[in-house]
């Protein structure tokens, strides 16, 4: 394998890394952000204002992890960042909308889930794809 490639590979393992990290921290704040807010919020609001909140914080530290040490970007932050927020937003439709697609052309009963990983992965290697060529 040449360096060139090595270092693709390596760039990408990191990348991956950084996202299952910021999943991690997605999930533990909604959960503490749950907990937290439970006896003030209704039930709807809770789960809406929870995920919400740990998504921003969540891609935030996304966004800083491959700035810094997945990309080793010297890209302005004000422009960086406003296209993986672009990004970002145009992903979680992209996979609300083709896990919808596929729901409604595939037998009902067809679990979301069972569509949504597959969705969700392909979407993983074009965002890689798009953060490499117009973020970082």
């Amino acid at each position: 394998m040449s360096f060139a490639n090595l270092a693709a590979v390596r760039k990408f393992g990191k990348f991956s890394v950084s996202s299952l990290s910021s999943s991690v921290v997605d999930l533990a704040a909604f959960t503490l952000l749950c907990n937290a807010l439970r006896p003030h919020l209704p039930a709807g609001a809770l789960i809406l204002t929870a995920t919400v909140a740990a998504r921003v914080l969540s891609s935030l530290c996304n966004y800083l992890i491959n700035y810094f040490f997945v990309f080793h970007s010297r890209a302005a932050h004000g422009r960086s960042a406003g296209l993986y927020a672009v990004i970002t937003v145009l992903k979680t439709l992209a996979s609300a909308l083709l896990v919808a697609g596929l729901a409604a052309l595939l037998p009902a009963g067809t679990p979301e889930l069972a569509l949504k990983i597959p969705v969700d992965v392909a979407l993983f290697f074009a965002n890689y794809l798009l953060q490499k060529a117009f973020v970082y």
